[in-house]
């Protein structure tokens, strides 16, 4: 059995018994592995702790009861093992930066910050390795003219909008393509803009028919995604879930700023191109 597979049995034992009083040692028994071999191969592959993982596990989950049920927040607590309200409070605010209540009276839910149930996609995609150490930069100011779309059925609009795209730059001269994800205030419920373009030098160059987006000076975490387009979404993941909790690092602007260079076909297969997320 592969390392991905053992670990993926602790991370289901994990799923079933999130409710239920366990130890590392217990998953490390599901994965069939000592303990001391499983903390160093789940923390390799998964870039979490066992014990982190299981935390953020409940904790996203409760942060869903939250939101989701009429439950008490001294009930959710005890409900995924914390031994007092005061415990659970001080996890979840290292996990979220906001208390409980706070989470419970803004009403939002941002899944990109959930812990999400790791899967053996996941994890075969995250340990390809391109992506872990991203470089930071400062990027100078630039403009995107392309097509925008309310996307609030999970991304099925944006191939559609690239057709759409492709025809109206027929004419136009070779250029490095973007793909720009905007998460406005109550995204959750409503959906995020979606911006499918080119770069742009000069204003008067650009066909009428597509919209401009400014991108102002950013400080940005660079990293190489390698593959298809459809599996960003594991790098995301990644991005958003183990590696800025551990970088020490902060978002400063709700933008994804995907660049795929100068042939937008090859990105739906598999293709290099850079993901950029504004940081402070």
């Amino acid at each position: 059995m592969s390392q991905i597979a053992s670990i993926c049995r602790a991370v289901d034992f994990v799923e079933a018994h999130l409710k239920e009083e366990i130890a590392v040692a217990d998953m490390a028994d599901a994965a069939g592995y000592s303990l001391y071999h499983f903390c160093r191969t789940f923390n390799g592959l998964v870039h979490h702790t066992p014990y982190d993982y299981l935390m953020r596990r409940r904790l996203s989950e409760s942060a869903r009861e939250l939101l989701e049920t009429d439950k008490r927040i001294i009930d959710i607590a005890f409900d995924y093992c914390f031994n007092s309200p005061e415990t659970y409070s001080r996890a979840f605010k290292r996990m979220f930066g906001v208390q409980p209540s706070q989470w419970k009276e803004q009403g939002r839910l941002d899944r990109r910050f959930l812990m999400s149930p790791l899967t053996p996609e996941h994890l075969e995609h995250v340990n390809e390795g391109e992506y872990l150490r991203p470089v930071l930069e400062e990027r100078d100011a630039f403009r995107v003219a392309g097509l925008m779309t309310l996307v609030d059925d999970g991304g099925g609009a944006i191939p559609r909008l690239w057709e759409v795209l492709a025809q109206e730059l027929k004419n136009a001269e070779d250029a490095e393509y973007y793909g720009i994800t905007w998460y406005p205030a109550g995204w959750e419920e409503s959906g995020v803009f979606y911006m499918a373009g080119i770069e742009v030098e000069a204003m008067d160059s650009v066909n009428p028919a597509l919209v401009v987006k400014s991108i102002p000076p950013l400080k940005c975490a660079r990293f190489t995604h390698r593959g298809s387009r459809s599996d960003l979404r594991f790098m995301l993941d990644y991005i958003y879930q183990a590696w800025l909790p551990k970088s020490g690092e902060h978002l400063a602007y709700p933008l994804e700023i995907a660049c795929y260079g100068r042939d937008m076909s090859a990105a739906w297969q598999d293709a290099e191109s850079e993901v950029y997320i504004s940081i402070e």
